[in-house]
């Protein structure tokens, strides 16, 4: 991925260039020191220029922006209302003005210069901040409301909050976060060994990007911890800025050099230019477009190529902002795609390439590239999430299911649902499943199931301990069966069984990202020094920790470098890229991609010779999981003796022995771990007995009763077998429930002896 770079000289400002900004993805303004306001429309690449207005010879601007809502769709009412450009001057000021240039509000804020001005991402607000080194908040019509902060230095960047709750500021070589919650404290840490020029908040990763006179820029989260350090440059960075739309990059620039930067901090490219310094960067709103303001006063403008995505045999490649080359590898066979428009978007998976441009999506399957199907789009679009039998389209806060046919299947819908943007790393889809993060509440998981030819419909909701940083679905199996990884706000990995109410399993700690196996339930995650894989990941075995720890793999990630991240897993590899960029692939567990192609095509003899010819115990071990899963005893069984668990070996015969096919069954439930399951197959049944039986089994004790309660029945049974365990571990009962219990049945007997004194007197 690098940048395509064009310089704009047709009717350019003849002196240093400072600010730049997009008031639509084709539409771009610029204003300078020669104190013209021009406005660039580019069409096919091309950039037309025309001269808005000449301001005042005191007319020197320091920064501007357009307010935020005319990025939005050309639905909105009152759209020219809105098309209103905020612009910082060297006076001191800040001035509001409209589409033709006419200054319709100009406000004295600060003593000195002002140095920049930023709207909120509502739009309903605005900050100034200055060379006195006051930030203050103006309301959108200009109405000071309040002075923010009141330094010592001047503030050379300040940038909103994504919720626009909270400032980032600079001081000198340090970052400070202030809070509008005066209750809150202003948080702050030493970023760079001299003095800070620029910093940028992502409004999607949440993560700070900050640059300086050391000639560095390092990556930050929320609490201030570093997540990358830069090498030294050549010259200080001026400028930087992240893409708003998507993340997953941002743009460095500084003296006559431009870099394209991962979220991760390493370079996709770097460009040289003879312009000077960089003084401003802007991004497009959809994310694919740059606009560089530089000292010689010219105005560069660069498009995102080279975008390459990978899907079984097959590579993808923008090669221009309207080309796309389809290749198959290995056999060297290629084809170029055209599009009507410039590709915003491009997604490569399940034998499908969905490209979206500003007013349409294309489909291809990989089958036939000849004929794609195509659709329009009403509005801005944020991502594009891949399933097996559909795909998903995010908005900034909405959704859309689209079959690969490109029928609508439905806009999803969630109770809570608001205007605010969605968070895109807590939105997963699957087949019959998507999950989405609600927008205010970041412990709260919507779960919305997804059926064929039927209305989407919300099921109950998952609410976490603690804030969802990450969500993922497999993509294999019967949704019964789904399986949700997260991780929460303190890197703790957990799988959710999200149809059985209560089935949570903390699998791991200190976890960075998670990503499932396309092709097999696998899932894979790198961990603080371990990138470890679950071959077996359910919530139901988890009540055996010995077994299912066992199906899991670990592999320092030392040869990965700092801050690796999983790219995919597939056909037994895992991709990773390293911390510079590079990407590696790792495979260890191809043995059980086909054990796995064999169970699912129930091949069970051919299983069981593969794990007796590899003699490995966790292939063993993960072959005693499926057959349980899959109710294969005789597979089961000799797989358990394998891994010397006897026990296990013992309880199958005993399930073989029973007569009863419900009660196998329900022993079979119990034998995966599901207690659940075991108990509802006897009570549909009618086993009452045999389900109380089954609860004191594995001393789940207040089921027992309360079965025995309700069904009144084996009320002294259960008691005994109670009053034994205490025996044996050699402890009184301190359980509430049977304290009650034998507290009334007490009473009942001394009452009952009391009335029967009183008849034979």
């Amino acid at each position: 991925m690098r940048f395509k770079i064009s310089v704009q000289e047709n009717n350019s400002h003849k002196r240093l260039l400072t600010c730049v900004a997009w008031n639509s993805t084709e539409e771009l303004y610029s204003c300078g020191e020669d104190h013209l306001l021009i406005c660039w429309r580019l069409e096919s690449g091309t950039a037309h220029s025309t001269i808005i207005t000449e301001f005042p010879n005191d007319f020197y601007p320091t920064d501007m922006q357009w307010h935020p809502y005319s990025n939005q769709a050309p639905s909105i009412t009152k759209q020219s209302s809105l098309d209103v450009l905020l612009i910082t001057t060297a006076d001191g000021k800040y001035h509001l003005v409209n589409k033709n240039g006419r200054i319709e509000k100009s406000i004295d804020a600060h003593k000195g210069a002002t140095i920049l001005g930023r709207w909120s991402n509502d739009g309903s607000a605005l900050l100034t901040a200055g060379e006195d080194g006051f930030i203050k908040i103006y309301s959108r019509s200009g109405m000071l409301r309040s002075t923010l902060v009141k330094a010592s230095l001047p503030v050379l960047t300040s940038s909103w909050s994504p919720d626009s709750s909270m400032i980032l500021y600079s001081q000198g070589g340090n970052l400070l976060l202030q809070p509008f919650n005066s209750n809150c404290k202003p948080r702050k840490w030493h970023a760079h060994d001299s003095l800070i020029l620029t910093a940028c908040w992502s409004q999607r990763n949440e993560l700070i990007v900050s640059g300086g006179e050391d000639c560095r820029y390092k990556i930050w989260d929320v609490n201030g911890n570093q997540l990358y350090n830069s090498t030294i440059g050549d010259h200080p960075v001026t400028a930087i800025s992240w893409c708003h739309s998507s993340g997953d990059c941002f743009v460095v620039g500084s003296f006559n050099t431009i870099k394209l930067c991962d979220k991760n901090g390493w370079s996709h490219s770097m460009e040289k230019v003879n312009t000077g310094s960089i003084y401003n960067i802007a991004w497009s709103s959809d994310g694919t477009q740059v606009a560089m303001a530089c000292s010689n006063g010219k105005l560069l403008t660069g498009n995102i190529i080279n975008r390459r995505l990978e899907s079984d045999n097959y590579e993808a490649t923008l090669i221009r902002r309207k080309l796309i080359e389809v290749r198959e590898v290995g056999n060297d066979v290629s084809e170029v795609l055209e599009v009507s428009d410039r590709v915003v978007h491009l997604e490569f998976a399940f034998g499908h390439l969905v490209i979206i441009t500003p007013a349409q999506c294309h489909v291809y399957s990989v089958k036939n590239l000849n004929t794609p199907v195509i659709f329009n789009l009403k509005k801005n679009i944020s991502a594009v999430l891949l399933a097996e039998k559909h795909f998903l389209i995010v908005e900034t806060s909405t959704v859309s299911l689209y079959s690969y046919q490109g029928r609508l299947l439905g806009t999803p819908r969630w109770k809570g649902l608001t205007e605010e943007s969605l968070y895109l790393p807590c939105i997963s889809l699957c087949g019959d499943t998507l999950v989405i993060r609600d927008q205010k509440n970041e412990k709260l998981v919507h779960i919305l199931e997804i059926s064929c030819n039927k209305p989407i419909t919300e099921s109950q909701p998952y609410l976490h301990l603690h804030n969802v940083t990450q969500l993922a679905l497999n993509h294999i199996g019967i949704i019964k069966n789904r399986q949700l990884a997260l991780i929460d706000v303190n890197k703790d990995l957990f799988l959710v069984a999200i149809k059985s109410t209560g089935r949570v399993c903390k699998i791991a700690a200190m976890a960075h990202n998670i990503v499932w196996a396309a092709d097999t339930n696998v899932l894979a995650a790198m961990l603080d020094t371990n990138l470890s894989v679950w071959l077996c990941p359910n919530c139901v075995h988890y009540s055996d920790r010995k077994v299912i720890r066992r199906t899991r793999i670990d592999k320092e990630n030392s040869e990965f470098g700092k801050q690796p991240s999983i790219v995919s897993v597939h056909n037994g590899m895992v991709m990773v890229r390293r911390g510079d960029g590079a990407v590696m692939a790792s495979s260890f567990y191809n043995l059980f991609t086909s054990l796995y192609q064999h169970i699912s095509q129930k091949m069970i003899n051919e299983a069981l010779s593969l794990c007796r010819i590899a003699e490995n115990k966790t292939l063993w071990t993960c072959m005693a999981v499926m057959a349980t899963d899959n109710k294969e005893l005789h597979a089961a069984e000799e797989s358990y003796a394998a891994i010397a668990r006897y026990d296990k070996v013992d309880c199958i015969r005993y399930i073989k022995s029973l007569s009863n096919t419900t009660e196998r069954y329900a022993e079979m439930a119990l034998l995966a771990g599901d207690l659940l399951a075991a108990e509802g197959i006897l009570l549909q049944s009618g086993l009452i007995k045999e389900a109380i039986r089954i609860n004191t089994e594995v001393y789940n004790w207040n089921r027992a009763l309360e079965l025995t309660v309700k069904h009144k029945i084996h009320l002294e049974e259960v008691l005994n077998t109670r009053a034994t365990y205490l025996k044996i571990i050699d402890k009184t009962e301190n359980n509430q429930n049977f304290l009650t219990i034998i507290t009334n049945i007490s009473m009942s007997q001394q009452t009952n002896q009391e009335s029967n004194e009183k008849k034979f007197t």
